[in-house]
């Protein structure tokens, strides 16, 4: 055992990058809704870059170190502190049996990954570890964390020196390109969808984010059959709201679909909270490809890494341990 959960926060699951292959069969893929972040986390550790990690949503969790280990958290700025001190993200922190790791609201973004070595040990189902709540599958016992839960960490991956650069996510702009039914909206609703400005409800989930703003109206209705759902769709109801499904989505839908979120933009879009804003863009679905392929190669790369000075917290386990004794 490596950690203990003593608050799970707001919504704390283990998640990988996703159970593909199986929506035939009804089950949605799940997995990080930021999969760049996860991926980064491990990264920094050295991980596997599927290695399942703990995704912490708006408010993050405080776990007991119960082993000496590494942790990584990269994603929305949530507030790290070890024992009471402030720590930042993004960094490999080595921490001591018996410390406290404690996260707080976030801030900026939404979610947060926090990576061990190894990723953390839990039974995959259907090739994947991802947790998808409604279901009850994956995870630790197919459910968001719990006061007193104990997460096994693997025993493979080693702090890197390295640091994650800021994202320049900052702008309200998502890439969007033309959905199944695209041609149900008119010029008048494609002009008013992609020059307004739609805010995030309360009403956002891993399921997908319903979002408010001018109501869409598909002619001659918003009905279709049944189809395969997507990640990124933005399925249009009768009420008019756009809802984008997201990584918990229902596998088929039969709501008229004006556009799908492009992949690269998945990671930005997720981050976002309620109360903000985006606008959307029309891009093609080969701009959206060389997007999606130029991402997936910077991060592989290492483009989001850079060397890091921040000397303090690489401090190792005994060197903590000996600091907390001096202090009593």
């Amino acid at each position: 055992m490596t950690l203990k959960v003593t608050r799970p926060g707001l919504h704390t699951t283990v998640q990988d990058l996703g159970r593909f292959g199986h929506q035939s069969e009804g089950f949605s893929p799940a997995g990080a809704m930021d999969y760049r972040a996860l991926m980064l986390a491990n990264q920094l550790l050295g991980n596997d870059e599927n290695a399942p990690g703990l995704e912490m949503t708006l408010r993050g969790a405080t776990f007991e170190v119960v082993k000496d280990t590494v942790v990584a958290a990269v994603g929305a700025d949530m507030k790290m502190k070890i024992d009471d001190a402030d720590h930042p993200s993004g960094i490999p922190v080595h921490v001591a049996k018996g410390s406290r790791i404690q996260f707080g609201a976030a801030d900026v973004g939404a979610r947060t990954y926090l990576a061990v070595p190894g990723g953390f040990k839990v039974e995959t189902v259907l090739g994947s570890a991802s947790t998808h709540v409604r279901s009850g599958i994956g995870g630790h016992s197919g459910r968001a964390l719990q006061e007193g839960d104990m997460l096994h960490a693997g025993t493979t991956g080693a702090a890197t020196r390295y640091r994650i650069k800021d994202f320049d996510d900052g702008d309200e702009i998502v890439r969007v390109i033309p959905g199944q039914q695209f041609d149900r909206f008119g010029d008048e609703m494609k002009q008013q969808f992609f020059n307004s400005s739609y805010a995030l409800t309360k009403d956002c989930d891993r399921m997908g984010f319903r979002l408010d703003g001018p109501e869409l109206v598909a002619a001659p209705d918003h009905d279709v059959l049944s189809e395969p759902t997507q990640l990124g769709s933005i399925q249009v109801p009768k009420g008019g709201r756009p809802i984008v499904l997201l990584n918990d989505r229902q596998t088929a839908g039969g709501y008229a679909r004006i556009g799908t979120v492009a992949h690269a933009d998945i990671p930005k879009f997720v981050q976002k909270q309620p109360g903000d804003a985006v606008k959307f863009a029309e891009i093609t679905v080969e701009e959206a490809s060389a997007l999606y392929r130029d991402e997936m190669a910077r991060i592989r790369s290492g483009g989001y890494l850079e060397i890091s000075n921040a000397f303090r917290v690489h401090v190792r386990p005994v060197a903590r341990k000996v600091a907390r004794i001096m202090k009593r």
